[in-house]
C-alpha cells in the first residue's frame, strides 16, 4: 500500500449555514495551503475515581468530544482580480467577523486631490471604514476611509506619498472588519491521495488568526480554533480543485508606515486572539458542541523586527508612550494587493540586541480601539 504524501494533500473550506450541519463542498471551495494540523479525541476518557483494591486503572469513562483546527498555514493570496474573493476569504471572514466588497470605479475631481483625501466623482456604496484603491504615480495604494462628509468628499488614512492627480482612478475593494460578536463556523476537509485517507472538520471557529508579513517572502495567514467534531472519511472529494489567482505579492514590494512615515523593517506579525470557544458543557447533543461564540475580550498584538536605526520614527515614540498608527501593504498592482491598517497602537520599548552583527530591535505592541464599540483596531484590505 502506498504511503500518504502530504505534499499531495488538498484542502477545501466552506462557511456553514448552520453550526456543525453537513455542507456539500464544491470545487470552488479549494484553498491551497502550506500546513494543516487537526487534533481530535472523540472520547477524552478518564479513569473512574471509585476506590479499588489494586492501583491500576480498570474502568474508564467517556467525556465530551474534543476537536481542533491546530493550525492552517497558507499564503495570504489576493485573487488577482479587483472585487473577486481570494481562496482564504472564509478563514479571514470567520477570523474578523465581517467584510464589505464595494464595486466602485470612480475618479478624483480636478483640483481636489491631497495626500489625505479628495473629492470623488462618485462615492456610491462607500461607508466609513471601507478601503479604497488609489492610483498615484503609476502605483496603487490601499487606504482606509476615515470620513465621508458628503458631496463625494472623502478623507483616508494613512496619507499618500503624494497627492493623486486630477482624474486619478479610485476603486472600491474588499475590506475585512472586526465585529463585537463572532459566531461564524466553517467546515474544513483535507484529502490525501496515496491511500485515500481523508478527514472533515465541522463546526470550526477561528480563535487565533495571524497575519505574517515578511520583508523577503509572501504574506501568510495562520489560523487555529476549536471545532465540533472530525469525520473520517470525509465526504466525497469535489470533482476538481479550482484555485483563484496567480502568485501573491511579495513582501519585497510594498511598504510599512508608522504614522505617515515610511519605516524599513524585516518582519511584521499581527495576531488576533478572538476568545472564541465552542458551547460544549451541557447535557444533550451526544456530547457534541452546539455553537461557537466569543466568550471573552479580543486582543490584537503585534511583533515588529527592524534594524536599530531611525530612532525618531518608532523607538522614541515607544519611549514617550505615544500611540501611533501602523500600515503595511504588499504589492502595487490592482487586484493583487493586501494591506493591514491599525490606527492606534501602543508599542513597548524594545530590548536592543548586542550580537557581533547588525543590531536589532524586536518591538511588541498592543492594538487599541479608537473608542468603545468602534471595533477598529485592525482592518485588512484586499484590492
Amino acid at each position: 500500500m502506498a504511503l500518504p504524501i502530504s505534499r499531495r494533500g488538498r484542502t477545501y473550506v466552506r462557511t456553514e449555514a448552520a453550526y456543525g450541519v453537513a455542507e456539500v463542498l464544491a470545487s470552488t471551495d479549494a484553498m491551497r495551503h502550506v500546513e494543516l494540523g487537526i487534533t481530535y479525541d472523540p472520547f477524552q476518557r478518564v479513569t473512574s475515581p471509585e476506590k479499588k483494591d489494586s492501583p491500576g486503572p480498570v474502568n474508564r469513562f467517556d467525556r465530551r468530544t474534543m476537536a481542533n483546527l491546530a493550525t492552517l498555514n497558507a499564503l495570504l493570496r489576493p485573487s488577482g482580480v479587483l472585487n473577486t474573493l481570494g481562496e482564504g476569504d472564509e478563514i479571514l471572514t470567520a477570523g474578523f467577523g465581517a467584510k464589505t466588497n464595494v464595486t466602485l470605479s470612480t475618479t478624483v475631481n480636478a483640483g481636489t486631490g491631497a495626500v489625505g483625501g479628495a473629492t470623488l466623482a462618485s462615492a456610491a456604496g462607500l461607508v466609513v471604514g471601507d478601503g479604497l484603491s488609489i492610483l498615484v504615480a503609476g502605483k496603487r495604494y490601499l487606504r482606509k476611509i476615515v470620513t465621508l462628509p458628503g458631496g463625494g468628499v472623502v478623507t483616508w488614512a494613512p496619507n499618500l506619498p503624494s497627492a493623486p492627480a486630477d482624474g486619478a482612478a479610485v476603486d472600491g475593494i474588499i475590506t475585512y472588519k472586526l465585529t463585537t460578536s463572532l459566531s461564524i463556523s466553517l467546515v474544513i476537509a483535507h484529502y490525501l491521495f496515496s491511500n485515500n485517507f481523508s478527514r472533515e472538520l465541522r463546526g470550526v471557529g477561528i480563535d487565533q488568526l495571524q497575519l505574517a508579513f515578511d520583508g523577503t517572502e509572501e504574506a501568510r495567514l495562520i489560523a487555529s480554533g476549536p471545532a465540533q467534531r472530525q469525520i473520517t472519511p470525509a465526504q466525497a472529494i469535489p470533482a476538481s480543485f479550482t484555485t483563484v489567482g496567480g502568485n501573491p505579492p511579495t513582501g519585497m514590494v510594498g511598504e510599512l508606515r508608522i504614522g505617515n512615515a515610511v519605516y524599513l523593517h524585516k518582519m511584521l506579525e499581527i495576531n488576533i486572539a478572538n476568545a472564541v470557544i465552542v458551547r460544549n458543557e451541557e447535557a444533550g447533543n451526544d456530547g457534541l458542541a452546539t455553537e461557537v461564540f466569543r466568550n471573552g475580550r479580543r486582543e490584537i498584538t503585534l511583533s515588529l523586527e527592524a534594524f536599530a536605526e531611525t530612532e525618531a520614527t518608532l523607538y522614541d515614540l515607544a519611549e514617550a508612550g505615544t500611540n501611533v498608527s501602523v500600515f503595511r501593504q504588499n504589492g502595487w498592482t490592482s487586484g493583487n494587493i493586501v494591506a493591514a491598517y491599525l490606527p492606534l497602537v501602543e508599542f513597548k520599548v524594545p530590548e536592543t540586541s548586542d550580537e557581533d552583527e547588525a543590531t536589532n530591535w524586536a518591538f511588541t505592541a498592543t492594538a487599541l480601539e479608537s473608542v468603545d464599540g468602534a471595533n477598529d483596531e485592525l482592518t485588512l484590505m484586499v484590492g
